[in-house]
Parts: structure tokens; sequence; C-alpha cells
């Protein structure tokens, strides 16, 4: 990767002009690369703006909200929606499997014995009428 594609990178990311100078690119470079970066963002939303003038077409929405803040906190924010997104998921799992009898058999199972977990289900099959056993046994 070139210096000025790097520097390019990590503008993007958000880090700071002066960090990217500390850490050792040329302050010519970093200069250059965050005007033309500004440059590009200024043509951008002037196009925009002509286009709406002339009703041509409607502005342009993000798909992910535009972040304000630190480089970490926009991957930080992806991986919170994900892990809603999996929450949800599991959620619908849980309404869906909410009518099977042996849901959580296992972790809710407490014998008057005192054994907990230990259970096990008479499974048949309706096909051919073979039956055996299904579940958790103590180990002997």
């Amino acid at each position: 990767m070139k210096v000025t594609e790097h520097v390019e990178y990590l503008l993007k990311q958000g880090r700071d002009s002066r960090e990217l100078v500390q850490l050792g690119f040329p302050k010519s470079v970093v200069t250059r690369v965050r005007k033309r970066l500004k440059e590009g963002k200024a043509r951008q939303r002037m196009k925009v703006s002509a286009d709406e003038a002339r009703g041509k077409g409607r502005p342009l929405e993000p798909s992910a909200p535009i972040l304000q803040g630190k480089p970490g906190e926009e991957k930080l924010t992806v991986l919170e929606s994900a892990i809603r997104k999996l929450g949800d998921q599991f959620e619908e799992m849980e309404t869906r499997l909410d009518g099977t009898p042996a849901l959580r058999l296992k972790e809710r199972f407490k014998c008057s014995c005192g054994a907990s977990g230990f259970v096990a289900l008479h499974i048949k099959c309706t096909k051919c009428g073979e039956e055996t056993w299904w579940g958790w046994f103590p180990k002997e």
C-alpha cells in the first residue's frame, strides 16, 4: 500500500492529521491527502445540492448512520447492531420452540430423589414402531 493510500485510509477512519504526522507520515503527504478528501466531499455535496435544486433525485441517505467520534466507535456500533440482530433471532427461535414439550427439559427437570438434569424421553418411530430412549443419563 502506498503512503498516500495508507494516509487516506487512516483519515477516512477518523484519525487526526497531527496524530498521523506524529506516527511518522510526512506532513506534506498528510496535508495533501486531507485537502483532496475535503475537496472531494465538497464537490459531492455541491453535485447533490444541484441535483436536488433541479428536482433530479432525492438527497442521498447513508445506509449506515454517519458517526462522529473515534474510529473504534463505528466498529462498536456495527457490532452492537449485529448483537441486537442475533438477540432478535434467538427470541424468534424461542417463540417458535415454546410449544415443544422438551424445550430446556434438562435444565428444568428435578426429580423427587434430588437428581437434576437426568431425564430421558421415550421415543417411538411412527413409521416402523421401533422405540428407544433419548436423554441424559448419569455416568455409572
